[in-house]
């Protein structure tokens, strides 16, 4: 796991009650770390797919 550093930030309350939601997690924190690595992932599907000639369909999840 990548180092954790503590930020303060202002942050959407309604986005993190929904991703607390949707992710299914007990804490706000588990809720913005998932929402990052689901946003890195994405973008990291989105170039190896650029990579490979843009073939094929891929939607575009996180804008």
């Amino acid at each position: 796991m990548s180092a954790m550093v503590k930020k303060t930030i202002l942050l959407d309350q309604d986005y993190i009650d929904r991703a607390v939601k949707i992710f299914g997690v007990k804490t706000e924190k588990e809720a913005v770390n998932k929402a990052l690595e689901l946003a890195i992932i994405d973008n990291d599907i989105i170039q190896v797919h650029k990579e490979i000639g843009g073939r094929g369909e891929i939607e575009e999840v996180f804008r």
